[in-house]
């Protein structure tokens, strides 16, 4: 195997370190952890800031003590006015009332410490909370994980499953604050009622739809792939100075059910390049993608990072 999915952790030969590395999901019902929720100005954690931590922690079932700062940033604290209708965070609030990045990262990582971590959806924050940590040069934050999303959907089947949803059907809440601390809280509240209901059986399923794949083997199912596969349908060309196998990559490609393309057309989805070939002007795929793009062709140009943060991604939902 050299591009597989073990346990819901996507593995790269010879491109593992452009991943996080982050921990493992492991659905379960514990009494000691920290709950944690952000709030952030966008979905991206390579172009969207954290605007607010909130985090709470629990021993032996009992909360004993919770986090919550909004997080300003020394250059940029503009909020998208959605985000702002969301929940009501305004840069305003951010200057004034925010504590800087550098310190709120350290202290929300000596918060959660060791502790495994429980979150709603939560690779979205760990996604976010991983690079700001790294960024601070703080320890890396490969905590295991329990995500009250998995436990959702095996207890709420084919249907929607927002945290709010979830709420609202246990009786717990009729709104959703958007807040880090009140969402941690409420959280909790959610978890607490699954583990109230929640069978031996129900808990294995749950064990059970977490990813193994051999994404470079002779055959993939399409059960194996699961939803939200980000490679199905979409012509994809490889460029530059690539560190994952060309091989590999191609195979993992065909598998995924995308289709690798030798040159860059008005149809190219991805056009996939080196982390240091993304803004070179010598690169013949990127200066055709540019012309291509500028008539109108819908061309997704993504760094090798980006491009396996997306599988990462997958991988772990």
């Amino acid at each position: 195997m050299s591009i597989y999915v073990k346990n819901g952790v996507l593995h790269v030969d010879g491109a593992q370190d452009k991943l996080r590395q982050k921990g493992q999901e492991k659905p379960d019902f514990l009494s000691n952890y920290t709950m944690l929720d952000i709030e952030t100005t966008g979905l991206s954690p390579f172009r969207d800031r954290i605007t607010e931590l909130g985090g709470v922690k629990v021993r032996n079932g009992q909360i004993v003590d919770q986090y919550t700062n909004l997080v300003k940033f020394p250059k940029n604290n503009k909020v998208p006015a959605f985000i702002t209708k969301l929940n009501g965070i305004t840069e305003e609030q951010l200057v004034n009332e925010g504590i800087p990045a550098e310190q709120a990262i350290k202290e929300f990582r000596e918060f959660i410490s060791d502790d495994i971590i429980i979150g709603y959806n939560v690779n979205f924050d760990l996604n976010f909370l991983y690079d700001l940590s790294q960024k601070y040069n703080l320890p890396v934050l490969n905590n295991d994980y329990v995500d009250v999303l998995r436990l959702a959907r095996v207890y709420y089947p084919h249907q929607h499953n927002r945290l709010i949803d979830c709420m609202q059907r246990a009786g717990i809440a009729q709104v959703e604050q958007h807040h880090g601390l009140a969402d941690s809280l409420d959280t909790i509240k959610v978890y607490n009622d699954f583990n109230q209901h929640f069978t031996e059986d129900l808990l294995e399923q749950a064990i059970g739809k977490i990813k193994n794949v051999d994404l470079t083997g002779d055959e993939v199912d399409c059960y194996q792939l699961g939803f939200r596969n980000p490679v199905q349908d979409k012509n994809i060309v490889l460029s530059g100075n690539l560190h994952m196998y060309q091989h590999d990559a191609e195979k993992m490609i065909n598998n995924m059910g995308g289709q690798l393309d030798q040159n860059v057309e008005n149809t190219t989805n991805y056009l996939i390049m080196g982390d240091h070939d993304f803004f070179r002007k010598d690169n013949d795929d990127l200066n055709r993608a540019r012309l291509l793009i500028k008539d109108g062709a819908k061309i997704k140009r993504l760094s090798e990072s980006f491009f396996l943060s997306m599988l990462d991604d997958w991988a772990r939902s």
